[in-house]
């Protein structure tokens, strides 16, 4: 009697320290993968902002060359961000924006400048990157918290209007 006490005191000992190791792992990972999060969202916004800040620069190729650079790890961070979060909204934004990015720069090498319709597009492009850079402020992070992400976001649907528009 006191051998099966004995081992089933074990048995639930055994059992108690694999829930508490998968806990553990579980909290690890959720760090981690915050931690891959908010350095992707980080990412993302800076890579628009330089793109915001070189737009009172002048449209000429080599901003429009660099811009073009940024906007490809932009849209390699925004898949990281809506793989992690589990919801499609910064990469197919991210992808537009390229597309329209890449559209001018071709027109340019095609027409030997910019004209006033690539013009227009460039500033409704850049419109569109400003709104898209208030909206990761307030949909991935936690208020007042010092850059901690959100791994469920909520209030997406300025996001999703933004993703409409640039159609």
């Amino acid at each position: 009697m006191k051998k099966r006490i004995g081992y089933l005191l074990g048995i639930i000992a055994i059992v108690l320290a694999i829930v508490f190791s998968y806990q553990a792992g579980k909290k690890e990972v959720e760090g981690n993968i915050k931690t891959v999060i908010g350095n992707s969202v980080y990412n993302v916004w800076e890579g628009y902002n330089s793109i915001i800040e070189d737009s009172n620069k002048g449209l000429t190729i080599d901003a429009i060359s660099k811009m073009n650079e940024r906007l490809i790890y932009v849209t390699a961070y925004s898949n990281v961000i809506d793989r992690g979060t589990g919801q499609t909204l910064l990469q197919p934004i991210a992808s537009k924006i390229s597309n329209i990015a890449k559209g001018i720069e071709d027109n340019y090498y095609q027409d030997g400048g910019v004209n006033e319709q690539q013009q227009e597009k460039y500033k409704q492009m850049i419109e569109a990157i400003k709104e898209v850079n208030e909206q990761i402020l307030k949909v991935y992070y936690i208020p007042n918290s010092e850059g901690t992400v959100k791994l469920k976001i909520e209030n997406f649907e300025e996001l999703i209007e933004i993703n409409k528009r640039l159609n």
